[in-house]
């Protein structure tokens, strides 16, 4: 993945589990990322360890199966961030 230097990758799902693993794998990388998920509070989370990886991160709430409330958490953005990269999409489901 060594190509993402300086790209913005958008990612849903991305408060845990495979959803954060790849956003802080991404930074890594060193892309930017636009994290994406229901779960708002724990974005922050995510939104510190790309952070701390030294990339830029935006976050947006939304719930992947409202294609409004999706598309207006990605185009808020890739308005910050002026550019799309690439998608890595993961949905969870509640556990129980």
């Amino acid at each position: 993945m060594s190509g993402l230097r300086d790209k913005v990758v958008v990612v849903t799902g991305a408060a845990r589990g495979m959803g954060r693993a790849h956003c802080e794998r991404f930074a890594d990388e060193g892309a930017d990322v636009i994290a994406i998920d229901i779960a708002a509070g724990e974005l922050r989370d995510t939104a510190a360890e790309v952070e701390r990886r030294g990339r830029r991160c935006v976050t947006g709430s939304a719930d992947v199966a409202d294609l409004e409330g999706l598309s207006r958490a990605v185009d808020s953005g890739v308005s910050v961030r002026r550019q799309s990269s690439s998608v890595s999409c993961h949905v969870g489901a509640p556990a129980g």
